[in-house]
This record gives structure tokens, sequence and C-alpha cells, in this order.
């Protein structure tokens, strides 16, 4: 009997399940040592991300970064489309340096993250040589978590240049 429990413990032990799909997370860089970073994301069963990232490396940027599993290959920049609530579409072109997809450009990144924070479900779309790979996200409900981001980096959460924001 000892034996069979000890068994089926290692089995439960080596099992690896995929990860289950979360809502949205945010994380801050917690080590003074190096350069502040924050990272509102949202994780699908499969193990792809969708998130909004601050980076303060070399000058403070907030990037949307789209993750998917299996990683991407390097690669030029292309269109990558998001479908908010399936009624909206937004084209924008992201950047392909490997393992996923970016859009660094301020004012573009500021209005994806203000059209996801209104979204109850975000679809990311895109061509990947000749195969098309469409990932579904939930919408995080408000824009709290992107607006955290934005202040790790010291940035306001607004168009860039615009008055009032």
């Amino acid at each position: 009997m000892l034996s069979f429990l000890f068994a089926f413990a290692l089995a439960a032990q080596n099992a690896t399940p995929a990860p289950a799909a979360m809502g949205w997370t945010f994380r801050e860089s917690s080590d003074p040592a190096k350069p502040k970073s924050a990272t509102a994301a949202i994780r699908v069963a499969d193990g792809s991300r969708l998130l909004v990232r601050c980076d303060t490396v070399q000058v403070p940027i907030v990037s949307v970064q789209y993750m998917p599993k299996p990683p991407l290959a390097a690669g030029e920049s292309r269109i990558v489309t998001l479908t908010l609530d399936e009624a909206q579409a937004d084209m924008t072109t992201w950047q392909f340096p490997g393992n996923g997809a970016y859009n660094g450009e301020a004012g573009e990144v500021f209005l994806i993250a203000d059209e996801i924070a209104k979204a109850k479900k975000v679809r990311v779309t895109l061509q990947d040589g000749d195969k098309m790979i469409d990932t579904s996200f939930e919408g995080p409900g408000d824009d709290t978590m992107f607006r955290k981001v934005y202040a790790v980096c010291g940035l306001p959460y607004g168009l860039p240049g615009a008055a009032g924001k």
C-alpha cells in the first residue's frame, strides 16, 4: 500500500498540467539595483501572453507585447490586428524581434492600451509565414493596471503631447 501511495505521489509530482487561464495581473520590479519595470499581463491556457510593459533601461518606454506559444521567430515588422469585443479592429505595425511581437510607438501604445482597457474580449491576429495566429484574451475591466504601468515609467497615461491628460 505504501509503495502504491509513493508511486501515485511521484506521478502527480511529475505531471505538468497546462497553465490555467488567469485574469490580468500587475507586477513591478522590486530590485533597486536594476532599472524600473512594470507589467500588466494576461496569460491564456496555452501559455500565450498579452501585456502592457514599462521599461526604463535607457529611456522610459511603454510597449504592448504579444508572446504566443509557440514563440515567433525574429523577422520584419508587419501588421498585427487587435479585434475588440468582436467589433472594432485595430491594425498597426508591430516589431518581431524573436519570441513575440511588440509595438513601442508611444501614441499607438496609449490608444491600444486604452482600447484594451475598455474591451471585454481582445483577439490578437497575425500572419506568421503560411499560418494565421489568432489568440483571444479577456479584457482587464478598466485601465487601473495600465495607469500603474505608465506611472512606474514616470509617464502620464494619455496621448503623448496632449494637453490636460
